[in-house]
């Protein structure tokens, strides 16, 4: 037999036993589709409690796709200053949004799970609000003529616009704050999961590892107003050269401020362990995180002096001057440690759809910067560059899962 031959025949052979193997391997094994997808959106078909008394809790757990939506409603403690008045022990409330997206493979039981937090807030100030020297623009009231009087609110343009009242008050008005906790959060979790064999009494419990980047904002602001008017300004007799433009009629309005940004990149475990009764459904998680905070503080101020050629009530504005320092910055490292702890109760509505409600703890427990540094100008404090921050609060929200 010619090698020619030889080799036809082999091949021939080798394709043979290849198509015999693929036939027997799709006749056990049939070829997964990955544009397969029946999605099922039957979310709201009613379900009983006969449904959920007969399923086992790993079918009652959720499988495939899920979201959840809980709307926060969280107090943060204030920040540690260095006047030696801080009122830490104190909590102002601050609303927020929480979202989770994931993915547990039905067959293996593990998966992922993404999560995004954000407070808004708190925006807690001591404000005062002060009468600004002229208190009144009368050219920024209409008189429509056949009524009497001046009536407002205006829809009329004054140019400038700074020269015209407030708007919602018809006065010219200063609102002057003092901050004493304004701040907000972010939070973006990844996590791989693991669901574990449901335990005698039907709790089961879930293991997790993975990555959280969190912001933590906080805001610091100190502002003073001073006038010829009340005596906060006196001049000088004789008056310096540098001051002869202001005038005797003029007003100004001081503002310090410090924005201290934390950067947290941390690594986490944790575990979920939830337990199925009737309609209702108990969970709680708890995940402890550490890593490296990354801070940064910069910090300004700025003061706006406004020149009248009077000091009653509608007398005009002749010019305005605004002075802002240059903006400081100041960075720093420090190692962090937190946990978050959730609970919740969540009950069965329809086959996919649960409501819940809980309540949530987030302590960054060290590492954390606010007050921002101490102003070499005026007013601000400053705040230690290792502090913690405690939010806790309740949730409210939905589950889906198809």
């Amino acid at each position: 037999m010619s090698v020619r031959k030889l080799t036809a025949s082999l091949i021939t052979t080798l394709a043979m036993l290849g198509a015999m193997a693929l036939g027997n391997a799709q006749e056990h094994v049939p070829p997964a589709d990955p544009f397969a997808f029946d999605p099922d959106f039957q979310w709201f078909r009613p379900v009983t409690n006969m449904d959920l008394a007969d399923m086992k809790p790993s079918k009652r757990a959720n499988h495939g796709w899920f979201a959840t939506y809980d709307r926060l409603a969280l107090y943060t403690s204030r920040p540690e200053l260095n006047n030696g008045q801080s009122a830490e022990t104190k909590l102002d409330q601050g609303w927020g949004h929480r979202y989770e997206l994931g993915y547990m493979l039905p067959d293996v039981d593990h998966g992922w799970a993404f999560t995004y937090t954000n407070l808004g807030g708190p925006n807690a100030n001591d404000t005062v609000v002060r009468e600004r020297l002229n208190r009144l623009n009368e050219d920024d009231l209409l008189d429509y003529g056949s009524k009497e009087g001046i009536v407002g609110p205006p829809f009329g343009a004054i140019v400038p616009a700074g020269d015209g009242n407030n708007l919602g008050y018809n006065q010219r008005l200063y609102f002057v704050n003092d901050s004493l906790n304004v701040a907000d959060f972010n939070s973006y979790e990844l996590n791989k999961t693991w669901r574990m064999e449901p335990y005698h009494y039907g709790g089961i419990m879930e293991p997790l590892i993975g990555f959280r980047w969190a912001r933590f904002n906080d805001y610091n602001i100190s502002q003073e107003y001073t006038s010829t008017k009340d005596g906060t300004i006196v001049i000088p007799d004789p008056v310096p050269p540098a001051q002869e433009a202001l005038g005797e009629d003029y007003e100004t309005f001081f503002s310090d401020e410090a924005i201290t940004e934390n950067e947290l990149l941390a690594g986490q475990i944790g575990f979920r362990y939830t337990k199925f009764r009737d309609r209702f459904t108990y969970s709680a998680d708890f995940r402890v995180f550490t890593g490296v905070n990354l801070q940064c503080a910069r910090s300004y101020t700025q003061t706006d002096t406004t020149v009248y050629d009077g000091d009653g009530i509608g007398d005009e504005v002749n010019f305005e001057l605004t002075q802002k320092s240059k903006t400081l910055y100041q960075r720093n490292e420090e190692f962090a440690i937190g946990f978050d702890i959730r609970g919740e109760l969540a009950y069965q509505l329809t086959r996919s759809i649960k409501i819940r409600g809980g309540f949530q703890l987030i302590d960054l427990a060290t590492g954390i910067w606010r007050g921002g540094p101490v102003s070499p100008f005026n007013s601000l404090e400053g705040g230690d560059q290792n502090q913690d921050v405690v939010m806790v609060g309740g949730t409210f929200g939905l589950e889906l899962n198809r």
